[in-house]
């Protein structure tokens, strides 16, 4: 769904870079690794990951403070951005040239599969200095399609102003920004939340307003948008290119196999100026790798 897969082995290399990145770069996971008795370079298989420390303890180590896993030096930083979900605090998180390209490609075959076009004319709602939705932005441009970005409190004002096909917001926003759409016609909503799957609120909207929904997943500590729900059939597509991911199930086996249930755990493999390994979400999902309605062979992430 998501434009060109990689290959098992070339995922695999991504994250045996990544792990030899993080470990050169950042006194967090090379003392993280050490205390585990583990090296990067004793990874040498997907399945060796179930050797790594989980995240979860670098926030007793202070890793919520801004830089602490920064593998660059600030002057080769092209972005910093901090990310929220819902209420929490919000993270830092920092992204270099490659980051942000890479992002922003990935966006882009997330939207165009969702259906977005150069002849779309898309409302935009979110806060711009979040660094997801200038990844949406940035890539519904290179798309071509038309892009009226806004807050909640102007999209009204917008919505008078052009009539769009589409509309893209954080699935918490909704309620406000349904007031303000009122019985408008849209042929497409694209909702951005930190659940998997399609929340009830966004179904009884998407119902009202009669339009297609699609729905794409965010965590912001994990810094990027991670996938997108079609509606060929349940859960959410991983953009595999970026991450990858494991369940954690009740008696602490890690599994990645088809069907295994548990407690999402992801980890980036492309990431350069923040890499985040093995971090818990506390979501508990079913993988499935078989082929979606829509044709899609990739990974498939349903919230249980």
């Amino acid at each position: 769904m998501t434009g060109t897969a990689l290959t098992e082995e070339a995922r695999l290399s991504l994250l045996l870079r990544q792990l030899k990145w993080a470990e050169e770069k950042t006194a967090f996971y090379r003392t993280s690794f050490e205390r585990a008795g583990i090296r990067a370079a004793s990874v040498t298989s997907f399945a060796d990951m179930v050797h790594l420390p989980f995240l979860e303890r670098a926030a007793k180590e202070g890793a919520e403070a801004p830089f602490f896993m920064l593998t660059l030096p600030l002057s080769s930083v092209l972005r910093m951005s901090i990310l929220h979900d819902g209420g929490d605090e919000g993270r830092v998180h920092c992204y270099t040239q490659g980051d942000v390209a890479r992002q922003v490609q990935t966006v882009g075959d997330m939207l165009a599969a969702c259906g977005v076009n150069r002849a779309s004319t898309v409302l935009l709602v979110g806060d711009f200095t979040d660094s997801r939705m200038l990844d949406l932005q940035y890539a519904l441009d290179a798309i071509g399609a038309a892009v009226l970005p806004c807050t909640v409190e102007t999209a009204a004002q917008l919505l008078r102003a052009a009539v769009p096909d589409t509309v893209i917001a954080w699935a918490c926003e909704l309620p406000a920004l349904a007031d303000a759409m009122g019985d408008l016609c849209v042929n497409r909503l694209i909702t951005v939340g930190n659940r998997p799957a399609l929340q009830a609120s966004v179904r009884k909207l998407a119902e009202r307003l009669a339009v297609r929904c699609v729905h794409l997943f965010t965590l912001a500590q994990m810094g990027a948008l991670i996938g997108a729900r079609c509606s060929g059939g349940d859960g959410i597509h991983l953009e595999e290119r970026l991450f990858v991911a494991e369940v954690l199930d009740g008696v602490g086996q890690c599994s990645r196999a088809d069907g295994a249930c548990g407690e999402l755990v992801l980890s980036t493999i492309a990431a350069e100026a923040m890499p985040i390994l093995r971090w818990r979400t506390g979501l508990q999902v079913r993988l499935s790798r078989e082929t979606c309605g829509c044709g899609d062979a990739g990974l498939r992430i349903i919230e249980e």
